[in-house]
């Protein structure tokens, strides 16, 4: 495109030369307007097929993820600009902890315990909207998930594996810029199939700062550092109502180191208050973004 415009530049001038004499300033003028408003033509189509090729709407990441309560799980989440500062967003939570899946089914007429691995693993997929402010440092994103599995709905963890067994709203909240970073993720597992044996309240706070801060940017390869407090309540058991309350309450520092490739390593630790599950908690996560 370059050598095109470079081209019809110097035809222009040769052309305009050419006929100085022959037809006077006036047309000279007239060639030279012409030939720059055809420069401009060209000079926009190639800026905007350029943007257009090289913006890419899309975006998210993929995260695996450890920790004491819940095990291994994996996270995709992903987001399409739909406006300038509106996303459509979705995201899939598979939970692999044999806990949620069918890792005990009471069956039999001694109440037998029959251990059969993780069959009807609890698997959550939503969608929402991410609207975003202060030029893409704040996000605000609510969504809708649905859950599928036996968690919620079944009186027996394990047993009548159900698709679709409850819906979590929930809410993600993101502040990022030079010196600052924190993360706000509230929801709601609502059962909705089946005896509605559980919901569950989930949620946590991460608050940290950046090495710029201090004006240690670059030194080291850390993205931030901070405190990690995450919460779980089981808010409502249609079953026993004794078991209902505080599961665990996490409470710890957290470092969160940047690798290349847009990859992210980060781990938390500390304190359970509530102790019951255990004393300490641990959490490790890696994040590629895309």
């Amino acid at each position: 495109m370059k050598k095109q415009i470079a081209g019809l530049v110097a035809l222009g001038f040769a052309c305009a030369t050419a006929n100085v004499s022959a037809q006077g300033d006036s047309v000279l003028r007239m060639k030279v307007e012409a030939l720059e408003a055809k420069v401009a033509e060209l000079e926009g189509h190639s800026e905007g097929g350029h943007a257009s090729d090289g913006h890419n709407k899309f975006h998210g990441g993929v995260t695996l993820k450890q920790d004491t309560f819940f095990g291994f799980q994996t996270i995709l989440d992903a987001g399409y600009e739909i406006t300038d500062n509106i996303d459509f967003t979705f995201y899939s939570w598979l939970w692999t902890n044999p806990n949620f899946g069918r890792s005990s089914v009471v069956s039999g007429p001694d109440g037998d315990v029959v251990n059969s691995g993780g069959n009807g693993l609890w698997t959550e997929f939503g969608i929402g909207l991410n609207f975003r402010f202060l030029d893409n440092a704040l996000s605000i994103n609510p969504n809708i998930g649905m859950l599928n599995g036996s968690l919620l709905s079944s009186e027996i963890v394990g047993k009548d594996i159900r698709a679709g067994e409850g819906v979590v709203p929930n809410l993600v909240v993101n502040y990022d810029d030079d010196y600052f970073t924190a993360n706000l993720y509230v929801a709601y597992y609502l059962a909705t199939r089946g005896p509605r044996a559980r919901d569950f309240l989930h949620n946590w706070i991460n608050v940290g700062v950046k090495p710029a801060l201090f004006d240690m940017g670059g030194v080291l390869p850390i993205n931030s550092v901070g405190i990690h407090w995450e919460h779980l309540w089981a808010a409502k058991n249609r079953i026993d109502s004794s078991l209902e309350g505080v599961v665990y309450n996490w409470v710890g520092p957290y470092v969160e180191f940047g690798l290349p490739k847009n990859l992210a390593l980060r781990f938390a630790g500390g304190f359970d208050v509530k102790g019951d599950v255990s004393s300490n908690f641990y959490q490790a996560s890696i994040k590629l973004d895309f």
